[in-house]
C-alpha cells in the first residue's frame, strides 16, 4: 500500500512541481524544484496529506476547506475540494496548499475517483493540474 501511495504522491509532486517551474528560465527551474514543500516532507507527512486530500475529496463540501499540521514541525497544509470545472462525474478539484517551515506552495488540481477497485487501489486519481485558461 505504502508504494501505491508513493508513486501518487510522486505524481500530485510532479503537478505541483510542473505548475512553478513552467516558464521558469533554466538556471531557475533547479532552484523552484528545490525550494517547494514537499521536498522537505518526510513519510509521516505524506501519509497525512493525502489522507487529508482523499477525505476532503470524498466527503467534504465545495468550498470548505479541509487543513493538516504534522505534528511536532512546521509541515502543513490544506485542501478546498469543489465541482470539476469541466462537469465529469466522479471528478473533483481541490485547490491543494502545502508549507514546509517557510517554504510554500499552492495549485488547482483535477482528481477523479479511481475505476481500480483492487484492495490497493487508491481511492481519488490526479488527472491533472487546473487553471482557468
Amino acid at each position: 500500500m505504502r508504494g501505491i501511495h508513493t508513486l501518487r504522491l510522486l505524481a500530485i509532486a510532479a503537478a505541483l512541481l510542473a505548475t512553478t517551474v513552467a516558464g521558469a528560465q533554466p538556471l531557475q527551474r533547479y532552484n523552484a524544484i528545490r525550494d517547494t514543500p514537499i521536498t522537505r516532507f518526510k513519510q509521516a507527512d505524506i501519509d497525512l496529506m493525502t489522507k487529508t486530500i482523499d477525505g476532503a475529496l470524498e466527503s467534504g463540501k465545495d468550498g470548505a476547506t479541509v487543513t493538516w499540521a504534522s505534528p511536532g514541525t512546521q509541515n502543513s497544509g490544506s485542501v478546498t475540494p469543489a465541482e470539476d470545472p469541466k462537469g465529469r462525474p466522479g471528478c473533483r478539484m481541490a485547490h491543494i496548499e502545502n508549507k514546509a517551515g517557510s517554504l510554500q506552495n499552492a495549485g488547482d488540481y483535477i482528481f477523479c475517483r479511481n475505476k481500480n477497485k483492487g484492495d490497493k487501489a487508491v481511492p481519488w486519481q490526479l488527472v491533472s493540474p487546473w487553471s482557468p485558461s
